[in-house]
């Protein structure tokens, strides 16, 4: 297929050169005219002037002094002057010769004194003493200058003029009496159609030759740009469209047909290569992508293997109603190096995994799967946390020649009494919401990470879920997911975030947090993977509550001796220490249902809740108060003086004397809006 431009782009270069050969014909001929003119006016004007010489000489000083001389003498001087002007007048080509004198006051008006016409001029003269208006103000300007400003001699040139229409010169002298006063002015009119028709044969020559060299000139730059510029231009268009279609090198190359050593020669030779390079180019291109391609084929493969590694199916214990869990994993490039696991022991044991292994990509991954089985595959032998570890760690060291390591937070909750022993290898601290309260950080302790060290051992905590607390667990790529302006996001948001969605389900807990970790990214990339675990315990159904929540009314008080009765007697209190506790109760509970409310400060004045919570640590029960009424620290007042009558104390105080002596310890706190008291005793010995 053939490229076609030629037309246009000849007609193109040939039209701007055309533009460009007439601008510059137009300017010199234009220069040429002015200058040709300004010759001839120049010449007009020095013949105009010296027939004014001449005519001047005629008049004689008496004849300007009127006053001085008869009629007849005046009358005899004009016979000759007209004599003698039109003899000059004939001879030297001149059409007007005559003399004025101009109104000295404003120059508005001139009076003629003498005139002569040319013979061939066929236009009568004016006599003398003939008034007329002044032409123009050019013409009263010129008399003025001669009259009062001594000038010695006026000229101008005027297109038409009342002799006949065409360009005619008019040169004006001054005629003085003998003191050397300026009495009249001779004026010398000459007709330049001489001047009109020598500039238009001028024009139409230049226009002749203008028009020969022209056709000339476009002839043989038109041949010169067909063989050297237009047809080696068409070829290397029509081998950069064949190219493009066929993607084949030609046979002949551009370069040897096009053997100008100017630059599209050099272009041509240009063309070649690139060619060339194109051609190596979409070989290489297109073996790459087929690698690519078989190497995401294998990648989606990886990826696919990795998730289905990770636990999926939720609820994955629907037959267990003590707890309910679920976990996420979002890698930052198609496989991750972070994990979770979670997996029953036996029948009592649920074991809690979640691991970040060092670096990223599929190095990492690999590195996940061995960590993930060994995990597992131990802690299914059974265990405490810190064995289980420092057997995996030892595994993991073993031909560990790339340096990789994993954090890992291990735990293994009992469901029947909701005790965790946990290990933290170098992993991010956990993060627990007491029922009825918030989401708070639990900094345990830490362990280097495994796979650092081959003899490294393992530290171990214990914490304790009540049912209706909640247990969460992510890592770093949570806290540290970053924003384009390189800000973290760090753990104060995401506790904060965390408590914003604390009434949710575990599932949409994890969906908000990934939502506003992403919110607060926003654009920018994910760094790292992103993997979370949740899970709420609700402990074994046929135990006791570990919480009991009433309306603040003394009506309720039976509610909470026999919340608390039950525990005791389950933990085999003994009878008098029992009803020292129902004393202390009572008394709590009492004066929070009586003032706890009566502020009209409160939501609502006189109505709220209470909560009674109760735990056992180690021999002692802890026994909890929680209000949300007005600010009260019971223990703030002075025990009263037992010195004193009754008559003689202050009314108050004995009550809550009377719970500090029973209880082995009381404290009080003001925590979230909300007064909570907290006494202990020992139970059991």
């Amino acid at each position: 297929m053939t490229v076609r431009f030629r037309s246009k782009l000849t007609f193109q270069i040939l039209a701007g050169v055309v533009a460009v050969f007439v601008v510059l014909c137009g300017i010199v001929s234009y220069i040429g005219y002015c200058e040709f003119t300004d010759a001839l006016e120049a010449q007009y004007e020095s013949k105009a002037y010296g027939t004014a010489l001449t005519a001047a000489e005629d008049v004689k000083p008496a004849f300007l002094d009127t006053g001085n001389i008869s009629v007849q003498e005046q009358q005899m001087m004009h016979q000759f002057l007209r004599q003698e002007w039109q003899r000059l007048a004939d001879t030297q080509d001149a059409t007007f010769i005559y003399i004025i004198q101009p109104d000295r006051t404003d120059y508005r008006h001139i009076t003629f004194i003498q005139s002569v016409m040319n013979s061939s001029a066929h236009y009568e003269h004016y006599p003398s003493g003939y008034v007329r208006p002044t032409t123009n103000e050019e013409y009263r300007q010129a008399y003025k200058a001669i009259c009062e400003g001594g000038q010695e001699r006026a000229t101008i040139f005027r297109d038409k003029g009342f002799i006949e229409t065409g360009h005619h010169i008019t040169v004006i002298i001054p005629l003085r009496s003998r003191n050397g006063e300026v009495k009249n002015l001779l004026c010398v009119q000459r007709q330049m159609n001489e001047l009109r028709d020598v500039r238009n044969t001028y024009v139409r020559h230049v226009v002749g030759v203008t028009a020969v060299l022209l056709l000339l000139m476009l002839l043989l730059y038109g041949w010169y740009l067909k063989r050297h510029l237009l047809d080696p231009i068409q070829q290397i268009a029509d081998e950069t469209l064949r190219f493009a279609q066929e993607n084949t090198q030609p046979s002949v190359p551009l370069g040897l047909r096009i053997k100008s050593s100017n630059e599209i020669g050099q272009l041509a030779r240009t063309i070649d290569r690139m060619e060339a390079d194109i051609r190596d180019y979409i070989e290489n291109l297109t073996r790459v992508t087929q690698e690519k391609e078989q190497f995401q084929a294998e990648l989606n493969v990886a990826t696919k293997i990795q998730a289905d590694m990770l636990p999926r199916t939720f609820p994955s214990f629907p037959a267990r109603k003590e707890f309910a869990l679920f976990a996420t994993m979002t890698p930052a490039k198609e496989v991750g190096g972070d994990f979770y696991d979670f997996f029953m022991i036996d029948d009592k044991h649920l074991a809690l995994v979640i691991a970040d292994v060092s670096g990223k990509g599929i190095p990492a991954a690999l590195f996940m799967v061995i960590a993930k089985t060994l995990i597992k595959n131990r802690a299914s032998m059974g265990g405490s946390p810190s064995e289980i570890l420092k057997d995996v760690n030892k595994s993991l060291c073993d031909g560990n020649e790339s340096g990789f390591f994993v954090t890992v937070w291990l735990g293994i909750l009992d469901i029947s009494t909701g005790k965790i022993a946990a290990a933290n290898a170098g992993h991010e601290y956990p993060v627990i919401k007491r029922a009825g309260g918030s989401w708070e950080l639990i900094k345990d302790k830490h362990s280097p990470a495994v796979a650092v060290l081959e003899t490294m051992k393992f530290r171990e905590t214990e914490m304790e879920l009540r049912p209706g607390d909640s247990l969460y667990l992510y890592t770093d790529g949570v806290a540290e997911a970053t924003n384009s302006n390189k800000e973290l996001y760090g753990t104060e948001r995401m506790i904060d975030a965390l408590n914003r969605h604390m009434d949710e389900t575990v599932i949409d807990l994890l969906t908000s947090m990934k939502r506003e970790v992403d919110d607060f990214v926003g654009d920018a990339p994910q760094f790292d993977d992103i993997t979370m675990l949740t899970l709420n315990y609700w402990g074994d159904e046929t135990k006791l509550p570990a919480e009991l929540t009433v309306e603040a009314q003394t009506k309720n008080l039976e509610k909470v001796i026999a919340f608390l009765c039950g525990h005791l007697e389950e933990h085999g209190c003994p009878p008098k220490v029992k009803r020292q506790i129902e004393i202390a109760a009572e008394e709590i509970f009492v004066n929070i249902a009586n003032y706890a409310y009566t502020s009209p400060d409160t939501a609502a004045p006189g109505k709220g809740s209470a909560a009674v919570r109760f735990a056992m640590d180690e021999r002692e029960a802890v026994i909890t108060f929680i209000d949300s009424g007005i600010p009260y620290d019971p223990l703030a007042k002075p025990d009263p003086d037992l010195t004193l009558s009754a008559k003689e104390r202050p009314i108050g105080g004995l009550g809550i004397y009377m719970v500090k002596k029973t209880m082995d310890s009381v404290a009080y706190e003001r925590r979230d809006g909300h007064n909570i008291f907290t006494m202990r005793k020992t139970i059991a010995g």
